[in-house]
């Protein structure tokens, strides 16, 4: 998957529900790299996180389990949401356009447009 937030979405893709399909553990590089390319700031991934659809004991056990490791604790809660733990499907799923809207609802509004761009 090359995606890059300054293409258009749904241009020409085959697909147009691309943005609605299911994503997969296998993915969880895409949207790690998506993010990073898109200006997410790391430091507000237990934010993303729950708004995500993951609760609250989830994201305090990441980071007790990587202390001090922001990068690290941002791939876990990705990885948790993309095996739809908690009540990720309750938000929508493990989505480009859940990510979206969690990106939205925390004012990262330049993020989420760049996301939308793909």
């Amino acid at each position: 998957m090359t995606t890059k937030c300054s293409s258009s979405r749904g241009s020409s893709s085959s697909s147009p529900s691309l943005f609605l399909s299911p994503l997969t553990k296998k993915q969880l590089i895409d949207v790690l790299d998506l993010l990073e390319r898109c200006g997410f700031p790391q430091a507000r991934w237990c934010e993303l996180g729950l708004r995500l659809g993951l609760y609250k004991n989830t994201l305090d056990a990441i980071e007790r389990n990587y202390p001090g490791d922001v990068n690290q604790r941002l791939l876990e809660c990705l990885s948790q949401w993309l095996s739809r733990a908690d009540n990720v499907d309750g938000k929508g799923g493990a989505t480009f356009d859940s990510l979206s809207d969690a990106l939205k609802s925390m004012n990262e509004n330049a993020v989420a447009d760049k996301l939308n761009q793909e």
